[in-house]
């Protein structure tokens, strides 16, 4: 058995039931043994303790991301060439020119998206040059290697292409243009190498080809990646992650934490294979043996439950929603869902009968509805609650919907930086009426009594930028606070919801998310009281420590 620690003289913010504070608490074998004042703690510790003084320093549990998307920021992050800080068509040209020069020929060239992530904001306009990088720019240092500079998963920016890819991919002046995907061509017809809409948001045959034509990353550089991110997590407080959305690396996860490389916890899904004719659903959910019931693995990576994707973002015009709105070239549509009602009730009768957690990701308020629908259905004939089932994104559902789901048992997963990085640009421009003043609405989840847990979705992953984003609600562009009543929370009720409540949509409130007696040691020391500080210092905390089961694993 290991030397009891106890750490004294802090504010201690516990996120227990009462949300109370305490000043110490001590920690063996890496769990909290007490919790309480600085007498009281040591006293129960005893005389061979080792003391830590906090010095008044604030403390809180670990922080829960419950929609990291750590492995898919890692692998992006990983690109190469980069392209992130990339000033001119001309810089980025030198880039892709170097990498030519050690390529073998006919290799894909594959950079990351241009822009800074994760915003990518004013872009093309922010290029010194004014405009994209086209065919012609690429051919003139890569003429032998096809050249991909993909549209990124966070801003409808398009795609671009030199001669060499175009020609695999197919592209020419008669290739004609799907729904949602435009090539841009030159006076004379012929495509300029740039092409929009090619992203998995949208599924079209241009696009299914281009993912044939990629190299996958190998086995070890995804590692690596994923093991780079979990890390940075660890540096701003993140002890805990859920990787409950687009999950095909539970192969990798498993390999880093058998060589020991998982900085922080994981919480993986499966995600459901929708729209594959080839795969039978019954046959396919009966297979996860290892993700029914509690799942497998340990505190440090378990796999529970299943992830269904119903529509998509609506920055890419993908949300299903009732009412049209703007999609990204200025077309009226109402975006669409990848299931009806009936194929969701069916599925979630399935997960039902396999004894596997449901996860569904929804975005629009007709998506939300459908999902509500289908939700009910399966309830009518056996009740949800206890079965901790999660509702992630649902940025446009409605009170009505929040509501049953609340009456379901149903925890969710929320985004406030929604409004940071697309308020004014979609949803005040391209929504119709009102709908703006509801996105993401905070207050009507939690005055619904439904367990909410914030989360980043991959961009702007460190914490404290979160709380300040669901405190503010400022669009970056603007500058504007597009804060409502039906987005207005407390600094309690954010600081819960990034780590108690992510315990709960992770499916481990008994293990993490407060600092309570027998739960697993995990929390930082930050530099400031975010409780008393301005709002505005909040996104400028840093954390001073983090601690994983009790182990020190960042320090500055």
């Amino acid at each position: 058995m290991s030397i009891e620690t106890v750490y004294t003289n802090g504010k201690v913010v516990t996120v227990d039931r009462e949300f109370s504070l305490a000043a110490a608490f001590a920690v063996r074998d890496g769990v909290f043994t007490a919790v309480g004042g600085n007498d009281e703690v040591s006293e129960l510790a005893g005389a061979g303790a080792r003391v830590v003084d906090l010095g008044g320093q604030m403390v809180l549990p670990g922080f829960v991301d419950a929609h990291a998307h750590s492995v898919y920021r890692g692998i992006g992050d990983a690109a190469e060439p980069s392209l992130a800080d990339a000033v001119s068509v001309a810089d980025i040209v030198a880039r892709i020119g170097e990498a030519a020069a050690h390529a073998n020929p006919g290799a894909w060239i594959v950079t990351s998206p241009i822009g800074e992530p994760p915003d990518f904001f004013g872009l093309p306009e922010g290029l010194a040059e004014g405009r994209w990088p086209t065919r012609d720019d690429l051919d003139a240092v890569a003429a032998d290697n096809p050249v991909c500079v993909p549209t990124s998963a966070y801003w409808p920016h398009p795609s671009v292409f030199n001669s060499a890819a175009l020609t695999r991919l197919g592209v020419t002046r008669d290739t004609p243009e799907e729904p949602g995907v435009r090539i841009v061509r030159d006076a004379a017809g012929e495509p300029t190498g740039v092409i929009h809409g090619l992203t998995f948001y949208n599924p079209s045959r241009l696009f299914g080809r281009l993912m044939s034509l990629l190299p996958g990353t190998p086995g070890r550089t995804t590692r690596d990646a994923i093991a780079r991110a979990l890390t940075e997590n660890i540096a701003v407080g993140v002890t805990s992650v859920y990787e409950g959305h687009g999950n095909t690396f539970t192969a990798d996860l498993r390999a880093l934490r058998d060589a020991g490389r998982l900085a922080c916890r994981v919480v993986a899904t499966y995600e459901v294979p929708v729209g594959r004719p080839d795969v039978d659903m019954g046959t396919w959910l009966s297979s996860l043996t290892d993700a029914a019931g509690e799942g497998s693995g340990d505190d440090l990576l378990k796999v529970v439950g299943v992830t269904v994707s119903l529509d998509g973002p609506t920055h890419f015009g993908r949300s299903a929603m009732s009412r049209p709105y703007l999609g990204t070239d200025g077309e009226l549509g109402n975006g669409s869902s990848r299931l009806s009602t009936v194929d969701l009730a069916d599925l979630g009768r399935l997960a039902v009968r396999h004894n596997l957690r449901l996860n569904v990701v929804a975005s629009g308020d007709a998506g939300c509805g459908i999902a509500v629908d289908a939700l009910e259905a399966v309830h009518r004939e056996t009740p949800l609650t206890g079965r901790r089932w999660v509702a992630q994104h649902f940025h446009h559902a409605t009170r009505e919907q929040i509501g049953r789901l609340a009456a379901m048992g149903f925890a969710a997963q929320v985004c406030a930086g929604v409004d940071y990085a697309r308020g004014e640009e979609v949803y005040v421009k391209r929504l119709p009426g009102d709908l703006w003043e509801h996105v993401s609405p905070l207050r009507w989840w939690i005055d619904a009594g439904v367990p909410i847990a914030l989360a980043s979705d991959g961009a702007h992953y460190d914490p404290m930028f979160q709380l300040w984003a669901a405190l503010r609600r400022i669009d970056a562009r603007s500058g504007r606070s597009l804060l409502t009543p039906a987005k207005t929370v407390t600094r309690e009720e954010a600081i819960r919801a990034y780590t108690a409540g992510g315990a709960a949509v992770l499916g481990s409130p008994g293990k993490i998310g407060s600092i309570e007696t027998g739960k697993l040691a995990d929390f930082v020391v930050l530099d400031r009281d975010i409780l008393d500080c301005p709002v505005d210092e909040i996104r400028r905390t840093r954390v001073i420590s983090t601690v994983l089961g009790g182990a020190v694993v960042h320090e500055i």
